[in-house]
C-alpha cells in the first residue's frame, strides 16, 4: 500500500488525461459512453478519484458527487481544485476495498476508473466490486476501468525490450502482474486484466452487462502521429473512434477498457 501511494505522490495525475491526445481520448470516450447513465441531481460516487478529473466534471454538471482517493496528496489537489472552481462534493481519503463510510444502496452511479489497475489479489478485486455493489441502489450503474495485459506486453516490446523474457511475459500474461525489478514502479504495483476477466468481475456477482468499450482503441500505437494532430484532426479521429470503440476485436489491444454494468433492480 505504501509503495502504491508513493507511486501517485508527486505524479502529475491531474493533467494525465489532457496533456496528450493519446490520453485525452480515454477521457473523452469515457465521458461519452457514460452520458446515458447520469443526469443532474443523481448521486454519483467515484472510487479512486485521483485529483478529481471525472468527479469534478460530474459535480460541475450538477451531480451529487462523493469522491474517494487513497493518496493523500491527490485528495488535497482535488480539494484545492473544487475550491477554485466553487464546486461542492464530498471527499474522503480511503481505500476502494472498504468504503464503509458510504451508506448501503445510496448511489445511482459508481465509477471505478483506476482501483482495478492496482488490486493485485483476487480477494482485493472481489472486495472492491462487493463494496461498489453494496453502495449502489437497485438498478444502479457501475463503470469499471481496466488496463489490458495484452497491451502492456506490446508496450514492453516497444519501449523496454529488456523485459522480453519468458519469466516476465509468462507472469504478465498468466497472472496479470509484473514483479521484475527492472520494470518501472508503475508496473510493479499494477494489475493488468483481460477483457473477459473484467466482464466476469461484474457478471459473476449479478450485474447485467450494459456496455464494454476499448476506451482508447489502438491510438497509442499511433502516438507519433496522433499527438501532432490539429484540434480538427483530433475531433475527426475521436468521432470515428466513438463509432467503433465497442467493437470486441479491439478490446485486448486497447490500453484501457471500460465495462459498464447495471445492478439488479
Amino acid at each position: 500500500m505504501e509503495e502504491l501511494i508513493a507511486q501517485y505522490t508527486g505524479a502529475d495525475e491531474d493533467s494525465r488525461l489532457t496533456r496528450q491526445y493519446i490520453a485525452q481520448i480515454e477521457y473523452d470516450t469515457t465521458m461519452h459512453v457514460l452520458k446515458p447513465y447520469w443526469k443532474a441531481g443523481k448521486k454519483l460516487c467515484e472510487l479512486g478519484a485521483a485529483t478529481g478529473r471525472y468527479a469534478l466534471a460530474f459535480a460541475e454538471q450538477g451531480c451529487d458527487v462523493t469522491a474517494v482517493e487513497l493518496a493523500p496528496e491527490q485528495v488535497e489537489l482535488m480539494r484545492q481544485q473544487a475550491k477554485e472552481r466553487q464546486l461542492t462534493l464530498t471527499m474522503y481519503e480511503g481505500d476502494a476495498c472498504d468504503v464503509s463510510f458510504i451508506g448501503d444502496a445510496s448511489q445511482d452511479v459508481c465509477l471505478m476508473l483506476g482501483p482495478m489497475y492496482h488490486l493485485t489479489t483476487v480477494e482485493q478485486r472481489n472486495q472492491a466490486i462487493a463494496e461498489a455493489k453494496r453502495i449502489l441502489k437497485p438498478g444502479g450503474i457501475l463503470a469499471v476501468a481496466y488496463i489490458s495485459r495484452f497491451f502492456v506486453a506490446g508496450l514492453f516490446a516497444k519501449h523496454w525490450p529488456r523485459l522480453m523474457t519468458p519469466a516476465v511475459l509468462n507472469e504478465l500474461l498468466q497472472q496479470g502482474t509484473v514483479s521484475a525489478t527492472e520494470a518501472d514502479s508503475f508496473f510493479r504495483v499494477g494489475y493488468f486484466s483481460t477483457p473477459a476477466e473484467a466482464e466476469g468481475w461484474v457478471t459473476q456477482v449479478g450485474f447485467r452487462l450494459e456496455n464494454h468499450v476499448a476506451t482508447d482503441g489502438y491510438v497509442r500505437y499511433l502516438a507519433e502521429s496522433v499527438n501532432h494532430f490539429s484540434p480538427e484532426q483530433y475531433q475527426a479521429w475521436l468521432q470515428q473512434h466513438l463509432q467503433h470503440c465497442h467493437e470486441s476485436s479491439l478490446l485486448g489491444s486497447s490500453n484501457h477498457g471500460l465495462v459498464i454494468a447495471r445492478k439488479s433492480a
